[in-house]
């Protein structure tokens, strides 16, 4: 392949992600509110009782409590679906809090922190003792 076409595909691509960009946007994929979350985790986990929920501050990730069996679980806007992954020991590696600010530390790959602003001290101290209490 020759120089000249390798630059023109490069900037045919290029093109294509500007107008895109232009036409819808970049932003990152949000949740319209905790009744959202709810209706989701139901509709993946029939056993799903929500006991307490809790919406990041930027609308990006949330924090849930089974009611069922107390699992703590963590949602997180990814595209146009939710990432869930179940808090439990072998996740959650640690947790740690700053004001109304949530910073967990997992053991994903995929996933390896998530820092999660609350919007209140009280919450996130809340929070902080339920997911201290997983690890034990």
């Amino acid at each position: 392949m020759s120089v000249p076409y390798l630059l023109f595909s490069l900037g045919g691509v290029a093109l294509l992600v500007a107008l895109n960009a232009a036409l819808f946007g970049i932003r990152g994929a949000e949740i319209a509110g905790a009744q959202t979350v709810e209706a989701y985790l139901t509709q993946i986990l029939p056993a799903f009782r929500g006991r307490s929920m809790s919406l990041g501050a930027d609308r990006t990730a949330a924090l849930a409590e089974n009611g069922v069996d107390g699992a703590l679980l963590l949602v997180i806007a990814r595209g146009d679906a939710f990432v869930v992954r179940k808090l439990g020991k072998p996740l959650l590696r640690a947790v740690e809090r700053r004001g109304d600010c949530l910073s967990l530390r997992l053991a994903d790959v995929t996933l390896p922190s998530v820092r999660l602003a609350l919007g209140d001290a009280q919450t996130a101290a809340q929070w902080e003792r339920k997911l201290s209490g997983v690890l034990g």
